[in-house]
């Protein structure tokens, strides 16, 4: 057990995982730009400035690093791999913060198991503002814990704003935290709950005067699932399923805390964690309807990793008890499956990124720069970014870019019929010039889009 003291006084091993996650970033770079991943990279390197959408302001923070490298003139790959890195570099500087700074012994592996568990598919689209608000909520519950120094209420103040602009489920995760430490202190930090409070009512008003068309949309979603959805035995043995298949070391975590909590004879704070769970996977359920795993659907279920994370660090790993290091033992093996889980995941994301590549070359060697695929003949779902990720991939390999849309995408409101030669086609809801393109990183000519056959993949 000496072994193990010294890893947890030392944080070897949480310095090792980041070390992985960042490897991990590396290796699949390319992988990594697919759905939002790729237009959000994009509009940095084209615009040369952070691009924020839906007044998720958060965003900034994974955007830094490659506005960096565009700023300095970086190869179009060096900017996409500082893009990949920058995600675990994020995380990397909350947990130093919280471990070394504020002497938060359990947030290295509180924003872990955040990164890792309940995730696979998602770690490919690693800008999800919802992961980014999650470390910040960790450091403000750190905060919260740990800290009596004046200036508390300023960075509470500043890290709300972000929090709470970032994503919708990210008020929630903010109220359980907040909840989960009125419990154990009363009244004694109103002061601070108020603030946050304030913020989040500010924003709400904000963002009701501001609706983006993307959250109106989501909301409609959101009331239809309420109104004319069926949540029926066959929809709720479906759901079941796909907690067991996809998320069982989450339900394993859910039912330690409450079993430790319930044997403390701390009846409140299981009822608070068992109730938070039911009510974050109803919201969840009400928000995205259907029980079919994905990235998307990791994305969307993310919020129920934090409420099943959030109380087993709080209340468990934090325990003096010698149980602590079985604790510890537990989280390190469910960390590590996870991890083999990603990089096994990363295999059919690599084999997409292949056929990408192959119809790349195939598109060389016709004239022009614009063309037309089959999607029916694509073994990988080609996604919405298929004409993005085909830019940005052919303009790092040799400075000849490629764009490849889909006949989908083509054919989407008559998009063959409006487009003309001196435009190119971003992504089927969007055309634009190619005089907008930012002629250091992506040249297309002004030809018209031709069709090609797509690679035979076996």
């Amino acid at each position: 057990m000496k072994f193990i003291d010294n890893i947890l006084k030392y944080s070897i091993i949480e310095h090792f995982i980041f070390a992985v996650l960042a490897i991990l970033s590396v290796v699949f770079f390319e992988e990594r730009l697919i759905a939002d991943s790729s237009y959000y990279i994009f509009r940095v390197i084209n615009s040369q400035s952070f691009w924020i959408e839906h007044n998720r302001y958060i965003l900034a923070f994974s955007q830094f690093l490659p506005l960096i490298g565009v700023k300095l003139g970086f190869s179009l790959k060096t900017i996409l791999l500082l893009y990949s890195i920058g995600h675990p570099i994020f995380f990397y500087i909350i947990f130093l913060i919280a471990k070394y700074y504020y002497k938060d012994q359990n947030a290295g592996f509180l924003i872990i198991t955040l990164q890792t568990i309940g995730i696979l598919s998602g770690f490919f689209v690693p800008m999800f503002e919802l992961y980014y608000a999650s470390a910040l909520i960790v450091l403000v519950s750190t905060i919260l814990y740990k800290s009596n120094s004046k200036y508390d209420n300023i960075i509470i103040v500043i890290l709300s704003f972000f929090i709470i602009t970032g994503h919708p489920f990210a008020n929630i995760l903010l109220l359980f935290v907040m909840l989960i430490h009125a419990q154990q202190y009363g009244l004694k930090y109103f002061r601070k709950y108020i603030l946050i409070l304030t913020i989040m009512l500010i924003v709400f008003i904000f963002k009701k005067l501001n609706y983006s068309e993307y959250e109106y949309w989501k909301t409609m979603e959101f009331i239809h699932n309420i109104l004319h959805s069926v949540y029926d035995l066959s929809y709720f043995k479906s759901l079941i399923i796909l907690l067991i298949t996809y998320y069982k070391e989450l339900l394993l975590i859910e039912l330690l805390t409450l079993v430790y909590l319930i044997s403390s004879k701390e009846y409140l704070k299981s009822a608070i964690v068992f109730s938070a769970f039911i009510a974050v996977l109803i919201i969840i359920n009400l928000s995205y309807y259907g029980a079919a795993h994905g990235r998307y659907q990791e994305q969307v279920y993310f919020s129920l990793s934090f409420i099943v994370a959030y109380p087993f660090f709080i209340y468990l790993f934090n325990n003096k008890a010698k149980s602590n290091k079985s604790l510890f033992v537990l989280i390190l093996f469910i960390t590590t499956l996870r991890l083999y889980g990603i990089k096994s995941e990363g295999k059919s994301f690599s084999n997409r990124v292949s056929e990408i590549k192959t119809n790349i070359q195939i598109a060389r060697k016709n004239d022009g720069t614009k063309f037309i695929i089959n999607e029916h003949n694509l073994k990988y779902d080609p996604n919405w970014s298929y004409p993005i990720e085909t830019l940005l991939i052919s303009s790092y390999n040799n400075n000849l870019s490629i764009t490849i849309c889909t006949d989908v995408d083509i054919d989407f409101e008559n998009n063959k019929a409006k487009i003309k030669a001196k435009q190119y086609l971003f992504r089927r809801w969007e055309i634009y010039d190619i005089e907008s393109l930012n002629k250091q990183y992506f040249m297309l000519d002004k030809s018209l889009y031709c069709e090609i056959k797509p690679a035979k993949i076996k």
